[in-house]
């Protein structure tokens, strides 16, 4: 499976370095982003897809520069810091630090650009304020989801299930998870 991947990731390498398609478009970076809160700790699923041309074809450059063995892993790191790069998860004014971060590496049905889904999980105590930064606001779009943990103060809280896009900032308020968030 690491083979064709790679292998696709060449290809798409070798396709992109040939030059830019006649009709001349360009599609710009898409990260989607589902926040999931639970009884102590919240998960974030992004997803991220570089920007056609240029930003592709550097991101399949600088892996196709590594050893072999190493392309696949350099490609996925690079990729999950620039999903990342533009987002904090802030509770009550204090940037969280995520506990565990997982990512995977595929690429968009037509096999040409690369993308990332990263799995991040963040510890949550007690606080009243969730946000969701986004520095990149044009080309990330937030979900979110209580899953029955209580956390979230549900009369005040955006549709769940619903994308917003375009938002710097996206806000939950959060109830006390009593007795304990421990």
């Amino acid at each position: 499976m690491r083979g064709l991947v790679l292998a696709t990731l060449l290809a798409g390498l070798g396709i992109a370095l040939a030059g830019s398609p006649a009709w001349g478009h360009t599609f710009p970076p898409v990260r989607t982003v589902v926040l999931q809160v639970e009884r102590d700790e919240v998960v974030l699923l992004v997803g991220y897809r570089p920007g056609s041309g240029e930003p592709t074809q550097a991101l399949l450059a600088r892996a196709a520069s590594q050893p072999k063995s190493l392309a696949l892993k350099t490609l996925r790191s690079r990729m999950a810091t620039d999903a990342m790069a533009p987002l904090a998860l802030v509770l009550d004014g204090v940037t969280l630090v995520p506990t565990s971060v997982r990512s995977k590496l595929g690429t968009e049905p037509s096999g040409v650009r690369p993308m990332v889904i990263v799995l991040v999980t963040y510890r949550v105590p007690r606080g009243t304020e969730l946000a969701v930064t986004s520095r990149d606001p044009r080309t990330t779009r937030i979900s979110w989801a209580d899953r029955d943990s209580g956390r979230v103060a549900i009369s005040e809280a955006p549709t769940q299930g619903k994308w917003f896009s375009g938002v710097a900032s996206f806000l939950l308020q959060l109830r006390s998870c009593e007795p304990d968030c421990s």
